[in-house]
């Protein structure tokens, strides 16, 4: 039995802590066996969570350790993930059992599927890549790692999203768009046209903002 670590205890750590335990692999594969955060305190006031055993800068991964980022920046993301890399550390992924995956569909090392999530067919997740609940990927779309579609989204079919990218929370991605490395789609966006590496979009069509 492999020890699951999350990197994070705020709230999207929380929530990466209940999604662990309706996912594939909990309690044959992995149990949970805590946190790494830097704010020692970070769930004080929250009851019913494993304890922060750890900082990501210092911790020593033990050899039935695995682990999973939770944490919202993406340099943040990558930062935690070379401290543990360098040291060893190995990180699985995260699929809830309420998640779709359809024909050749594909999930990255260290990637975090939500429930209720759908992948129709052959899209490729990358590596540290998270999908949150709710979320619609149509049928050869690609999410490069480290990239972000956080929940109730709608991307079509052959959508490309770019490494780092964040599409956030009510948006659409009409088929064949790309959206670029760095680029950020606001929330309750339709794209309609590719956006550029960093560029930030936002409205319905999406424009870029000044």
């Amino acid at each position: 039995m492999k020890h699951l670590v999350i990197i994070g205890a705020g709230g999207y750590g929380r929530e990466m802590y209940g999604a662990a335990l309706g996912s594939v692999g909990y309690g044959t594969e992995f149990d949970v066996k805590g946190y790494l955060d830097g704010n020692a305190d970070a769930l004080n006031g929250f009851a019913g969570y494993p304890s922060i055993i750890g900082s990501p800068e210092t911790y020593v991964p033990e050899s039935d350790d695995v682990f999973i980022t939770a944490l919202g920046s993406i340099s943040s993301r990558r930062h935690c993930v070379k401290l543990i890399a360098e040291r060893g550390g190995q990180f699985i992924s995260i699929v809830h059992r309420t998640a779709f995956l359809g024909p050749n569909v594909i999930v990255g090392v260290g990637s975090f599927v939500a429930h209720n999530v759908v992948l129709t067919a052959d899209v490729h997740v990358g590596e540290h890549v998270a999908v949150f609940h709710n979320a619609s990927i149509g049928h050869d779309t690609v999410l490069e790692d480290y990239s972000h579609v956080y929940a109730l989204c709608s991307l079509g079919g052959s959508v490309r999203l770019g490494e780092g990218a964040i599409v956030y929370p009510g948006s659409v991605v009409t088929p064949r768009k790309t959206i670029g490395a760095g680029a950020v789609v606001g929330a309750g966006s339709t794209v309609l046209l590719n956006v550029r590496d960093g560029v930030t979009v936002f409205g319905s069509p999406a424009k870029p903002v000044a």
